[in-house]
């Protein structure tokens, strides 16, 4: 069995960087599907909010969550 050569391996490296890349890609995605749905129910939808004011409250729940 021959070794690869430096472009063989970089071309296989960059494919699994890639390959990595869209499955992180997938994750967050799932991960905001899941919170979207639940700011749905909770009704954030409903207020007129700026998407910062909105994160400056995920910010909060996140720092809550830390402490604990």
């Amino acid at each position: 069995m021959a070794r690869k050569n430096l472009m063989e391996l970089r071309a296989s490296k960059l494919a699994e960087l890639e390959r990595i890349k869209g499955e992180l890609a997938a994750l967050e995605s799932k991960a905001a599907e899941r919170i979207g749905k639940v700011a749905v129910r909770a009704g954030l939808v409903d207020l007129e909010l700026s998407d910062e004011q909105i994160a400056k409250e995920f910010e909060a729940i996140v720092a809550k969550f830390r402490k604990g």
